[in-house]
């Protein structure tokens, strides 16, 4: 346990209600004193004109000056911390502001790359459908052109076969009229000819005929002889004994003109064949 001291009340109260009642209580004692005490003339003292001194009163209580000290070192430190903190604050508010801002840029930097990134997929969208759409529209002109072609072909093949179907009858049909005319020019020369006594089976003169749409032979000759002059001539005496075959006039221009221009025939003793 510590001593106790009688300045600590001094001391713990600042010298404040102890010192004013220390004092009240000296100056008591020094009354009484004064009063109880007799007073002889040795006592007596010679009070001169006194010296006026001006004097300042200051307070210099160390506790209370290092109170003050420490008030104001707090205060200053609580103004350091107090202007710290603001700026810390306001430093902090920016940097809040700055993050904020920041954030706006980058979300609008985000939100702009995706729109652009949309922007390009409705893009590639709209190009991927046209160069499908222009893809299946050329499919379906190569398919129509195709399909156009094939109608082509099969029209023309079918075309060429009514032609060729359409000539075979033709030629078969005329094939029919050559053979009936070609009938009648034998028929005529083998009833004007006169199969000479030099004749042989086996013999055989081929003559050729020029004639004329009217019918008329123009000329002949022998193509092929029999050996035989006096077949020859009897074969080229028949020709001129039939001049004229007017059944050719109701042939077809064409016909004659394919069939009939020049007429070949054989002559044989035992028949005439062409």
């Amino acid at each position: 346990m510590s001593k106790f001291h009688p300045l600590a009340i001094l001391l713990k109260f600042e010298g404040y209600p102890p010192a004013v009642a220390a004092s009240v209580i000296l100056h008591a004692l020094l009354l009484v004193f004064v009063l109880g005490r007799a007073v002889t003339p040795s006592d007596y003292v010679t009070i001169e004109d006194p010296v006026i001194i001006t004097a300042t009163a200051v307070d210099v209580n160390p506790q209370r000056l290092r109170r003050l000290e420490r008030l104001e070192e707090e205060q200053a430190a609580a103004n350091r911390r107090r202007q710290e903190d603001q700026a810390r604050a306001r430093r902090e508010q920016e940097e809040r502001a700055r993050q904020e801002r920041l954030a706006q840029e980058q979300r609008q930097a985000r939100e702009r790359a995706e729109a652009e990134r949309r922007r390009q997929e409705d893009l590639d969208r709209q190009r991927q459908a046209s160069a499908e759409a222009e893809r299946q529209r050329q499919a379906e002109e190569t398919r129509r052109r195709e399909a156009e072609q094939a109608r082509q072909r099969e029209q023309q093949r079918l075309a060429e076969q009514a032609a060729r179907e359409a000539q075979a009858s033709q030629v078969a049909s005329e094939n029919l009229v050559v053979a009936e005319y070609a009938a009648i020019i034998r028929r005529v020369i083998s009833q004007n000819w006169q199969i000479p006594p030099s004749a042989r089976n086996g013999m055989s003169a081929t003559v050729s005929l020029r004639l004329v749409p009217t019918g008329e032979v123009v000329s002949s000759s022998i193509l092929q002889s029999s050996g035989d002059a006096a077949f020859d001539r009897s074969v080229l005496q028949a020709v001129e004994r039939a001049d004229r075959f007017p059944e050719l006039q109701d042939l077809d221009n064409s016909v004659f003109e394919r069939n009939f221009r020049n007429f070949t025939l054989v002559f044989r003793p035992e028949d005439l064949l062409r």
